[in-house]
C-alpha cells in the first residue's frame, strides 16, 4: 500500500480524534466514506503535500478514532474540534460518500471557515426520522460484520462493491486493505448518522465555490441520490470519471487530484 503520514491525535470531549497530515500552504481537510478512513487519501497525500496543507480524520467510531455520537452534529462539531486545534482557517472540505454528508453541513455552518466544498461520489442524507431502525444498507452490513467477523474477505467484498468489473487488482487490494479494518460501531453511528441527516437546503446556505465529483460506473450512489445532489447544489462545478466506480480517488488518483488541485488553488485564492 502506498505510504500515508503517521497517525496522530487530538482531544475531543474526554477522547481522541485521529487524524494523518502531510504538506503545506491551503488547508484541505479529507472526509472518507464508510469503508474508509484516513488511509483512504494515501493518494492525495502523495500528489497534494507538495502544494497544500493535507489533512485527514479518522471519523468518529472510524480509524483510531473515538466514538462521539450518532448524531449529524455530534460529526459537525468533531469536524470543527480538528479544525480549532489545527488552526485550519479558510479550509476546503472534501467530503467522500458519508464524507459529504458531514462536509456539506460542515460547509453551512457559520462558526466553520469553510473555503470550499469538495462532494466525491456523495449524498445528502436521508433525513430520515430520529430513533427508527437502521436502514437496510447499513443493518445488513452489521449483521455480516457481527456473524463472520471483520477480517480479509469482508474487505475484499466491501472493495468489489465500490468498484466495476476489470478493476485492477492493485485498486481492490488497496481498497480492501483500508475496508478490513472497519469496525461494528463506524457503520452502527455512521449509518445512523447518514440515514437522519437531511443536507437538502444546505445548498441555499453556502455561497462557496462547490465542486461535485462522480463515477460513471457508481453502484453505491443510486442516480436518484445524484440527482438529488446536484439539485441542491445547481451552481455546482460537476466533473464524471466515466470509468470509475464509487472510488475514484483510488480508482483514478492523478485524474481525481488534479480536479481538487485546481478547484482548490481558485478557492482559496
Amino acid at each position: 500500500m502506498i505510504e500515508a503520514p503517521n497517525v496522530r491525535f487530538v482531544p475531543h470531549k474526554g477522547g481522541r480524534l485521529a487524524y494523518r497530515e502531510a504538506g503545506s500552504g491551503p488547508a484541505l481537510l479529507f472526509l472518507h466514506g464508510m469503508n474508509g478512513s484516513s488511509l483512504s487519501w494515501s493518494y492525495a497525500f502523495h500528489e497534494l503535500a507538495p502544494s497544500f496543507r493535507v489533512v485527514a480524520w479518522d471519523a468518529p467510531s472510524f480509524g483510531e478514532s473515538d466514538s462521539f455520537g450518532d448524531r449529524p452534529q455530534d460529526y459537525v462539531l468533531a469536524a470543527k474540534s480538528l479544525m480549532a486545534f489545527l488552526k485550519l482557517p479558510n479550509v476546503v472540505a472534501v467530503g467522500h460518500s458519508m464524507g459529504g454528508v458531514v462536509a456539506a453541513a460542515l460547509a453551512a455552518d457559520a462558526e466553520a471557515e469553510v473555503a470550499g466544498l469538495v462532494l466525491s461520489s456523495a449524498h445528502l442524507g436521508f433525513g430520515r426520522p430520529r430513533g427508527e431502525p437502521l436502514l437496510p444498507r447499513y443493518a445488513t452490513r452489521i449483521d455480516r460484520m457481527e456473524i463472520k467477523g471483520v477480517n480479509a474477505e469482508y474487505g475484499l467484498e466491501r472493495a468489489k462493491r465500490s468498484t466495476p468489473e476489470g478493476t485492477p487488482h492493485e485498486v481492490v487490494r488497496f481498497l480492501a486493505d483500508i475496508a478490513q479494518g472497519a469496525r461494528v460501531e463506524g457503520i452502527r453511528d455512521g449509518g445512523r448518522m447518514s440515514q437522519e441527516a437531511d443536507n437538502t437546503h444546505v445548498g441555499q446556505l453556502v455561497s462557496l465555490p462547490v465542486l461535485i465529483l462522480s463515477g460513471g460506473k457508481d453502484r453505491i450512489i443510486s442516480p436518484d441520490m445524484h440527482d438529488a445532489l446536484v439539485a441542491a447544489f445547481p451552481t455546482a462545478q460537476q466533473v464524471v470519471f466515466p470509468d470509475a466506480g464509487h472510488a475514484a480517488y483510488a480508482e483514478f488518483p492523478r485524474h481525481f487530484n488534479a480536479q481538487i488541485k485546481e478547484f482548490a488553488l481558485n478557492a482559496t485564492r
